[in-house]
């Protein structure tokens, strides 16, 4: 569950975009996330039904690839695109200035794409069943395979089905970004922040590989656990996509080091969430089963927190089922006590409220009266940002 998915609820108000959004340098108001999230629903859509078109001129049978790939992105809040888009506000940039808004909800939406494609591989890298409640992409070729009786194995098929179109995902993002820059004019600094945005997550995803092999008792698990939570998730996730939207909408150096202030941090607390609900979540609102990161074998911030306080019997135990789909719920069920008892969810859930205080002390700063900072904001806009921190923060799902 590590970086994969999305809270549900961190709408900020109706799906309306901001009236006079900028008044004397200073952002009064930020677009809602439901008007943002319908505004790249729409061009990822149209993007996506074109290509689909495309791929049937090649072959029916590349039907397939399409109709996945439009039923995959559907839904979802889009947390990365809302973050882009109100970077792109933050520093100036005005979306109702000709045909900006389709093209910042290109760029936007090309990070929702490479948000998908991530989210197929790191399913099939996972072996989980599920994704928002419903089967992960490979499982749904899985069961087409032995549905139409295919020849070969099922399980083989689907999982070299959703790497391919995982891949495709990620190239049409590329694609879809390109497409933004004919209005926007992409800047070296955003091609450059862009290219760092997916390096980091894909070398995140390796790290988080390695890190699930590595013996528990390796000394760098607690540096390896803040190494996967920030380059898997916390900067791709946050920090990156609100970065990306800066440079697009011209900020220089220093604004970018004021938004990262808020960024880094919330994207952290963002994450530790994540790990949270990846033990202690309900399954109705993760769609993800009870214990699921212990069962998938997850060495996050939660364990190495917790492990400082285990016995070494305790940490033998833990050892030997982390990464153990076969776990009884009663097996799972001891785990998490230990990760309670240990005082390693505690200490998680204080660094989160530190990472979400020390995010809002710069939007707080932006915000005060005779502020030096480039990046100024209004009391709506300082309610919008403060509210949707707190959902990311402390989100149940």
């Amino acid at each position: 569950m590590t970086g994969a998915d999305e809270p549900s609820s961190v709408g900020t108000g109706a799906a309306e975009a901001a009236e006079n959004p900028h008044q004397n340098g200073v952002v009064s108001a930020l677009d809602s996330p439901e008007f943002i999230a319908a505004e790249v629903s729409t061009r990822i859509d149209g993007f996506l039904t074109s290509k689909a078109a495309e791929f049937l001129a090649i072959s029916p049978d590349a039907d397939d690839i399409g109709q996945a790939l439009l039923k995959f992105t559907r839904g979802g809040k889009k947390i990365r695109p809302v973050l882009l888009w109100w970077g792109f506000q933050l520093a100036g940039g005005d979306r109702s200035q000709g045909s900006l808004t389709g093209s910042v909800a290109d760029a936007a939406g090309s990070l929702e794409l490479l948000h998908a494609a991530a989210l197929i591989h790191d399913d099939v890298i996972d072996h989980s069943d599920t994704r928002r409640g419903k089967p992960a992409l490979h499982r749904q070729f899985e069961s087409r395979h032995s549905q139409l009786r295919y020849q070969g194995g099922a399980e083989p098929f689907g999982v070299a089905t959703a790497i391919v179109i995982g891949d495709i995902c990620l190239a049409l993002s590329e694609e879809l970004f390109e497409k933004s820059q004919t209005i926007l004019g992409i800047t070296p600094l955003a091609r450059e922040l862009r290219a760092t945005l997916r390096r980091d997550v894909m070398v995140g995803q390796y790290l988080d590989v390695l890190a699930e092999v590595v013996p528990l008792e390796d000394e760098r698990i607690g540096e390896r656990a803040w190494e996967v939570l920030s380059y898997k998730s916390a900067k791709y996730s946050v920090e990156q996509p609100l970065l990306l939207g800066a440079a697009l909408g011209g900020a220089d150096d220093d604004q970018l080091e004021e938004i990262s202030r808020f960024g880094l941090p919330l994207g952290q607390a963002f994450q530790l969430r994540d790990d949270v609900l990846g033990v202690f979540g309900d399954p109705a609102a993760t769609g993800k089963p009870a214990g699921d990161d212990i069962r998938e074998g997850k060495r996050t911030v939660l364990i190495a927190e917790s492990m400082k306080n285990l016995d070494p019997k305790q940490i033998r135990i833990l050892a030997a089922r982390l990464g153990n789909p076969n776990l009884s719920a009663a097996e799972v069920g001891e785990c998490v006590d230990m990760l309670t008892d240990s005082g390693g969810l505690e200490a998680v859930e204080s660094s989160i409220r530190g990472k979400h205080d020390e995010a809002l002390s710069a939007v707080r700063e932006w915000a005060r009266e005779g502020s030096q900072s480039r990046t100024r904001i209004g009391p709506n806009a300082q309610k919008q940002l403060t509210r949707f921190a707190g959902a990311l923060s402390f989100r149940k799902s």
